[in-house]
C-alpha cells in the first residue's frame, strides 16, 4: 500500500556551482545581498544553498 512511502519532491531551485562561487566572492567582499538573494530563491534547498556559499567563502579565503 502507497499511502506511507509518498514523499514530496522539494521543490526549488539549486544554483550551479559558479553562480555559488559569485555569491560567495560578494560575501567576502562584505556584501551578503547576492547570498541573499541566492538562498532566498532556492526554495526547499535553502538550507544546502547556504551551506554551499558559506563554505566556498571560507574557502576562497583560505587561498587568499
Amino acid at each position: 500500500m502507497g499511502l506511507f512511502n509518498r514523499k514530496t519532491q522539494p521543490k526549488g531551485y539549486q544554483p550551479t556551482d559558479a553562480e555559488v562561487a559569485e555569491a560567495a566572492a560578494k560575501l567576502n567582499q562584505g556584501s551578503q545581498t547576492a547570498a541573499d538573494e541566492l538562498v532566498a530563491h532556492s526554495g526547499d534547498y535553502r538550507q544546502q544553498t547556504a551551506m554551499r556559499i558559506l563554505f566556498a567563502s571560507v574557502d576562497a579565503s583560505e587561498e587568499s
